[in-house]
């Protein structure tokens, strides 16, 4: 197994991921690749926006992996 199949395990969503990530990123101690840190971050500046956790129709577009780590992270503000 390739160091990047290796480090992509870190990240829960990168099962779905070809190709793998070669980098991942830290949020709030959770090992993350690119595109669920990015996620992360507009999901993240939507919920901000909107003052409380956003509609289903804007949620169906955030994974539900995404969706936990902010709220989790919310909640502890």
């Amino acid at each position: 197994m390739s160091i990047y199949q290796e480090k992509a395990k870190e990240c829960k969503c990168c099962g779905k991921h070809v190709p793998l990530p070669t980098v991942l990123k830290e949020y709030n101690g959770i090992m993350v690749c690119p595109t669920t840190f990015a996620n992360i971050t507009e999901y993240t500046r939507i919920w901000n926006t909107v003052g409380s956790r956003p509609s289903g129709s804007i949620r169906k577009h955030f994974s539900e992996y995404v969706q936990q780590i902010v709220e989790n992270n919310i909640d502890k503000k």
